[in-house]
């Protein structure tokens, strides 16, 4: 309770703070703001089709959420980017300059901003020069010159005019241009606020026609580039693979190739057979020369003299001639009707040229019969026949490994081609995948820029921007108030801080909060001038009061001593003197046997008695007073021992309210509040406010009615002053009514 009391007078102690700071910043925000310059807003709403659009791709894919926020990201970020801004602002200040009247307003300038810029332009230091740049026939030619004659220099007019700090055409005003993207839709608020209407309107009006140029510009722009790439990638890759594949060609008919793996297999499978060939020829030739060298050794003289024979050498050597002619027929993978014609020929001749040679063995044998008994002509006959295979055999062999040398050649003539054949198959293998992935991605790449111009397509203005007519309602009512209330906190917060930080002791609370003991009392400074009347029935009234806090502990005394009361203080000059001379005369006056001592007067501070004193009496003789008040020097000039602290009744601390508790002051009193022990040690307020006096004696004089209401109202006795009111009203009436009887 007593916080909240105390928390009411800080706001009343600061009252007049208050009203008078607030009251002149508050009244200093309507004077300013009196000349609030009005806003126009416009606004636009732009459809992109990003969320739910359809794309080539898919129209009834899944929404992916993150991907569409990210394409909203950019069309915001587009419209806010200062490339596309820069260019609002050198389209805005054409359009202005072109269609801008001094003396009256349109759809594109107030003229009043008119003649600010163009009074701006026509005083700078290339003034006529920008001018120049001005062609009323065209706007687009207008924002050529302009883009031409800006420079990245401080001193260029149409570069500062952007980057610098003009309310309509820098990037710091169009930079206020809100775009926000209503919920989850497709949809794109676009507002501006300006102090002109054609500008704010035109403004919004070139922001969206220059927003889908540039957005095309990028989109278009980066897949046109990479279009461009993929076809110059295919042209090159197929200008590799034609030339690969005519190379593979002219080098199939130089060696001659029709199909490289067919032959190669027909090759393998002829060389198969060819071995099994040469191994039956191998077989049937050494058989038959071993048959025919056995044979000729059991042979007798007849026989190998017709053996021997001239004639019979000659028919061998046709027959063997026909011999091999009949093995080469037959050793052909496929023969022809005209080969197997002369191979019957062939074969009919071999079967004469043998009956030939029969005869002529029948002409020159002698004997029928060998030693053995063997019949001689069939000994020839044998012979004969294995003559005959023997040469067959032979020429077989022959034609055989003549077949496999020629295979060998082959081999070597193919294995080269093969490996050629099979690297430029690779290297054309290769390209051709690199050219079909390179195709794909050229077709994804047409593919994007379809689904760009889908997009593309998409922006539209659904509600294009209006005209502003009426203005939008000022802010003044919210500067006011904020001034207001910023003013009241400001005063308020700087005021309670100073509360928290001041060691000022001033009232009850603040010093028992910082030293840590009781306020027993408070004594009256001098009062206002409007009160200086009153401050002797004041001092009065605090002193009945202090008389009265006092002799309740004046409840036993030792033996041979009085009633003892000691004032006590940490620093000089704070009213001990003045405190208890008052308290004196006032027991005085009410018959009480009172006497006072004083240090410096009554006793030596620095002599041995007083400092080594156990007892009041070592320095001092009762006389028979009831009450004997000692005053003591400061703690900071003298010690007082704890002996005559611990024999007082009673230690009162006189502190002065208008000074500050040190941290000396806190160490001193600490060790006061040690020394005294059990006996009470109270501090005492001196000089204090009537608003803390009034707390312990009650109301001080005067007591008029409205000091009455005030001090009802700081205690707050809210329910009090109503009581009293209506007793009073009451109390009226009854005498109304009493008069009206009489």
């Amino acid at each position: 309770m007593e916080y909240i009391i105390y928390l009411c007078r800080f706001l009343f102690r600061i009252r007049w703070w208050l009203i008078i700071g607030v009251s002149t910043i508050t009244l200093l925000a309507i004077i300013l703001t009196r000349n609030l310059g009005r806003m126009y807003r416009v606004e636009a709403t732009l459809y992109t089709g990003v969320v739910s659009g359809y794309s080539i791709e898919g129209g009834t894919a899944k929404t992916d959420w993150a991907t569409t926020q990210n394409a909203m990201d950019n069309l915001i970020n587009i419209i806010r980017a200062e490339s596309t801004l820069k260019r609002v602002s050198n389209r805005l200040f054409a359009r202005v300059m072109i269609n801008g009247d001094m003396d009256h307003d349109n759809e594109y300038v107030q003229a009043s901003s008119f003649r600010q810029i163009y009074n701006h332009v026509r005083n700078s230091r290339n003034g006529k020069e920008i001018l120049a740049l001005i062609d009323k026939s065209s706007e687009d030619k207008t924002v050529e010159n302009l883009v031409a004659y800006e420079r990245p220099e401080k001193d260029n007019y149409i570069y500062g005019l952007f980057y610098f700090t003009h309310r309509h055409y820098s990037y710091g005003a169009l930079k206020n241009i809100r775009v926000l993207q209503k919920g989850n839709s497709d949809l794109l608020e676009i507002s501006y606020s300006s102090n002109d209407p054609g500008i704010t309107f035109n403004t919004i009006d070139i922001l969206l026609e220059e927003f889908v140029k540039e957005y095309r510009l990028i989109r278009y722009g980066e897949t046109d580039k990479v279009i461009e790439y993929f076809r110059s990638e295919l042209d090159r890759i197929g200008r590799e693979l034609r030339i690969a594949e005519d190379s593979l060609t002219r080098y199939n008919v130089e060696k001659r190739v029709i199909n490289y793996y067919d032959e190669t297999k027909e090759i393998a499978s002829i060389n198969k057979e060819f071995e099994l060939r040469e191994q039956d020829a191998l077989f049937a030739y050494n058989s038959a020369k071993v048959m025919i060298e056995e044979l000729e050794k059991r042979m007798d003289s007849n026989a190998k003299r017709a053996v021997n024979n001239i004639q019979m050498i000659n028919k061998l050597r046709e027959a063997s001639t026909l011999t091999g002619k009949i093995s080469e027929l037959e050793t052909l993978s496929s023969p022809s009707v005209n080969s197997e014609e002369s191979l019957e020929a062939y074969r009919g001749q071999l079967e004469q040229a043998r009956k030939e040679l029969t005869d002529i063995s029948d002409k020159y044998v002698e004997y029928k019969y060998t030693k053995e008994g063997i019949s001689a002509m069939t000994v020839i006959e044998q012979w004969l026949d294995l003559v005959l295979q023997y040469e067959k055999a032979k020429s077989d062999l022959e034609i055989v490994q003549k077949s496999r040398q020629e295979l060998t050649e082959r081999y070597a003539f193919f294995a080269p081609v093969g490996s050629t054949i099979k690297r430029q198959e690779r290297s054309i293998n290769f390209t051709e995948q690199n050219y079909l992935s390179v195709l794909k991605s050229y077709n994804d790449a047409l593919m994007r820029k379809k689904n760009l111009e889908m997009t593309s397509a998409t922006l539209k203005v659904l509600n294009p921007p209006a005209f502003p007519i009426s203005p939008e309602p000022t802010d003044r009512r919210k500067i006011v108030l904020a001034a207001f209330l910023g003013s009241f906190l400001f005063i308020l917060g700087f005021f309670l801080l100073l509360e928290l930080l001041d060691r000022t002791l001033r009232d009850t609370i603040r010093t028992q909060r910082l030293t840590g003991s009781k306020v027993l009392g408070a004594f009256p400074g001098n009062s206002l001038l409007k009160y200086r009347s009153y401050n002797k029935a004041c001092s009065a009234i605090a002193t009945h009061f202090l008389s009265s806090s006092t002799l309740r502990y004046f409840t036993s005394r030792k033996p041979g001593l009085p009633y003892i009361l000691n004032f006590i203080s940490t620093v000089p000059g704070e009213g001990k003197t003045h405190l208890s001379e008052s308290l004196e005369a006032y027991w005085k006056s009410i018959g009480l046997n009172v006497h006072k001592i004083t240090y410096g007067k009554d006793f030596d501070i620095y002599s041995r008695e007083y400092i080594l004193a156990k007892s009041v009496t070592d320095f001092y003789t009762p006389a028979g007073e009831d009450i004997l008040i000692v005053e003591y020097p400061s703690l900071k000039d003298g010690s007082i021992s704890s002996d005559l602290l611990q024999e007082a009744n009673m230690n009162l601390n006189i502190a002065r309210a208008n000074r500050g508790w040190k941290e000396t002051d806190r160490i001193v009193f600490q060790e006061l509040k040690e020394q005294a022990g059990n006996v009470p040690l109270f501090i005492y307020l001196n000089c204090a406010d009537r608003e803390v006096v009034q707390d312990f004696t009650g109301m001080l004089p005067p007591y008029t009615y409205i000091r009455q209401q005030f001090y009802r109202l700081s205690q707050l006795s809210l329910t009090e002053m109503i009581r009293i009111s209506n007793a009073k009203r009451k109390d009226k009436k009854k005498k109304k009514v009493n008069e009206g009887v009489a």
